[in-house]
């Protein structure tokens, strides 16, 4: 709407001088239009009205948002679409919404982050010097961009003075919490989740949302490794152990269930032929057959008699 009036009012002041010139020529206003002067103020006006028109316009695409700043002053914030400012007298930073990475790696000339760095040197609870690779994915917050740009300047500079900064500063803290070796175990989610929680209301506090932030890798000195590696080893191997003779106890109760079953067994099948002696007569015919033809069972007596052999005719 500004670009609107400024045009407007530079038009009006070309209309009060053509009908000046018009005056001081007295031949009429067509004979001077007609001359090559006059041909020349109009190219002249159209020219002026058309920068105008193209400066005045400004689009910020998807994925943006523009801050206007008019004579230095931050004004506005405009959100993706066509906006008119004021020509010549406003301009607009772009600032992406989008979410962007920074990450810190021994090889940031091979990162595909969009502010790779070096790796983080810190040092842990027992005194080990560790190297931290890490990347942290973020963005502005919805309606902070020309808070940003009021006080912490342009996306760059946003970037090298909150996160580059909180980030390597939290990464070298943190670590100092925990123990080398806890950071080499399953702890070390521990501390990703500590450099989160640490990092977080910083960036919101500038502006910005930290969506998340991921501990790549962890490198300990070689000879600290090795160490590690070693121990590690052992407890792997007292594990094993610990394994082993948890199994040899549960086989060794199998074996004393199965023992006491047996027992148990034994003392039944003892009542029951001492209520009922036949069974054993029963259970020896049992064996014997099929071979034995035929026999008489004495009560009370068990005979082993050749039954096979009495009924096959000698040679």
């Amino acid at each position: 709407m500004s670009g609107i009036i400024i045009a407007f009012v530079l038009g009006i002041v070309l209309m009060a001088a053509l009908v000046a010139q018009r005056e001081r020529l007295g031949g009429g206003f067509g004979a001077w239009f007609r001359s090559k002067k006059g041909l020349v103020v109009w190219a002249a006006v159209a020219v002026i009205a058309l920068v105008l028109v193209v400066q005045s316009l400004v689009t910020v695409q998807a994925g943006t948002v523009g801050v206007v700043k008019r004579l230095g002053a931050v004004r506005q914030e405009l959100s993706p679409g066509l906006h008119l400012i004021v020509p010549f007298i406003d301009s607009v930073v772009i600032f992406p919404t989008l979410k962007k990475t920074y990450e810190a790696s021994e090889t940031p000339q091979s990162s595909e982050a969009d502010y790779p760095d070096i790796i983080i040197t810190a040092l842990t609870s027992d005194g080990q010097q560790i190297r931290v690779g890490m990347t942290a994915r973020f963005m502005i917050a919805p309606g902070k961009a020309a808070w940003i740009v009021q006080n912490l300047g342009t996306e760059r500079e946003y970037v090298e003075k909150v996160v580059k900064t909180e980030i390597r500063g939290s990464g070298r803290r943190v670590p100092t919490r925990f123990a080398a070796y806890d950071l080499y175990t399953k702890k070390s989610y521990e501390a990703q989740q500590a450099l989160f929680d640490e990092i977080s209301p910083k960036f919101e506090k500038n502006g910005l949302v930290l969506d998340e932030i991921v501990i790549r890798n962890i490198i300990f000195t070689p000879e600290y490794a090795k160490t590690l590696e070693e121990k590690q080893i052992a407890l792997e191997n007292i594990t094993t152990e610990k394994n082993k003779l948890e199994q040899e106890k549960i086989r060794k109760e199998q074996k004393i269930v199965e023992a006491e079953g047996d027992a148990k067994s034994i003392e039944i099948r003892q009542a029951a032929l001492t209520k009922n002696p036949t069974i054993i007569q029963w259970e020896f015919v049992q064996k014997l057959a099929p071979n034995v033809q035929w026999g008489i069972m004495p009560d009370k007596v068990i005979p082993v008699i050749d039954f096979k052999g009495l009924t096959n005719p000698q040679k």
